[in-house]
């Protein structure tokens, strides 16, 4: 709070010292002095410095007599006003413009639309008085520019664009993530299981038949497995903003590193014709930790207020490698006798894609997420997700906007 009031009474006193300087100079001399204000204070917007653009544009204010240059500084004042959230000194300089220009328009193709919003709401809350302003001078009445000197830069050949949001912003972040199939996985869990269970009973029969002889035949069996997931991602992620600070739309990319960890557990019992039954507890799993680069695309509800909800849809590739693997123990029972039995098979990605089990060697990510960014500092936002991650996935983070 004292920086912003030592910061006002700099302003002041500014203006104050160069209206001293500019009582001796003629009007030509003044327009001159203008101009150059007007090129310093374009550029110390576009850099971002709005405190110092708002110096710059209120001493253009007090020099110039050209209704062209009042109506760029204060159009540069409302802008700037805007990116600081002070919006009633904002309205004012829009204004301001709107009596110099009653005419005059924005564009959401240069202006976030908030802005474009908020200079329409100017208009309308003051529409009587702008007619008023309009019927006594028409735009066609408005005097010329002076003429300019040699030292004068041509103003025509500064671009609106500088005055408006240029875009360019971009935003850091830093996050991690819980990740887990289970809102989902009762679309394949049966399926799963199933498969887990059949490889089980076959690696059983195949070990009692090595260990007893005969011809086991196998009849009917029960399974009772259950599927349970587990993960984390943490990432790093670039996002580009093309309307700038206010612009609700960005461009991500991002590189994550996903562990996925899925569980299956239960029993397994296989019956045979000859009357004997096998049964074992196993715990299968597979796993997998790749290295994805993602591409996404974010729109931020309402980029100028503090607390802000945003959805993000993206998509991530990546190499797919990992591990599949069970173990199982339990009996054997065969009249009144019963033996231990007991194995286990681990296969990695490259052995289930040489057998045919799999034939993917890409892992695909899918990325649909709402989330909520809370600024807490000057370019530093709290950012918490909850959204499908191929599974149910948690996240938290901070980002830095510059």
């Amino acid at each position: 709070m004292m920086t912003m009031r030592l910061s006002k009474w700099a302003v002041w006193i500014v203006c104050l010292f160069s209206a001293m300087l500019l009582a001796g100079q003629t009007a030509q001399e003044k327009e001159d002095y203008a101009a150059s204000l007007l090129v310093q204070a374009d550029d110390a917007y576009a850099k971002g410095d709005h405190q110092k653009a708002i110096e710059a544009y209120l001493l253009v204010a007090q020099t110039t007599s050209s209704k062209l240059s009042l109506s760029r500084a204060h159009l540069g004042l409302s802008l700037c006003y805007f990116y600081l959230n002070e919006t009633e000194n904002a309205k004012k300089h829009i204004l301001k413009v709107l009596e110099i220009e009653p005419q005059k328009e924005v564009s959401p193709l240069f202006h976030p639309q908030t802005y474009v919003d908020l200079f329409n709401e100017v208009r309308r809350e003051n529409e009587e008085r702008l007619s008023q302003v309009a019927a006594a001078t028409p735009a066609e009445a408005l005097p010329e520019p002076p003429k300019k000197s040699r030292a004068e830069p041509d103003q025509s050949a500064i671009p609106v664009v500088i005055l408006e949001e240029k875009g360019g912003h971009f935003e850091i972040d830093v996050h991690y993530s819980d990740w887990s199939l289970d809102p989902a996985k009762g679309a394949f869990e049966d399926a799963l299981t199933k498969k887990i269970a059949n490889e089980i009973r076959d690696q059983v029969t195949d070990e009692l038949r090595a260990k007893y002889g005969g011809d086991l035949s196998p009849s009917s069996y029960s399974r009772g497995l259950s599927l349970d997931s587990q993960g984390s991602n943490y990432g790093f992620e670039l996002r580009y903003f093309p309307l700038g600070r206010r612009g609700s739309m960005s461009i991500g990319l991002s590189l994550e590193k996903t562990r996925l960890k899925v569980m299956v557990r239960g029993p397994v019992a296989q019956q045979y014709t000859d009357g004997s039954e096998a049964k074992v507890e196993g715990d299968a799993f597979v796993e997998t930790s790749p290295w994805t680069a993602n591409l996404s695309f974010r729109w931020d509800f309402v980029p100028s207020f503090r607390v802000t909800p945003y959805f993000v849809f993206g998509l991530g590739v990546g190499p797919l490698e990992g591990t599949a693997a069970y173990v199982y123990t339990g009996t054997y029972s065969r009249g009144n006798a019963q033996a231990g039995v007991s194995g286990e098979k681990v296969k990695s990605f490259d052995d289930l894609r040489e057998e045919g089990e799999i034939d993917l060697d890409r892992f695909i990510l899918v990325q649909l997420a709402l989330g909520l960014k809370v600024r807490v500092y000057r370019g530093f936002a709290l950012k918490a997700e909850v959204g499908f991650w191929d599974g149910l996935l948690f996240r938290g983070g901070l980002a830095v906007r510059f």
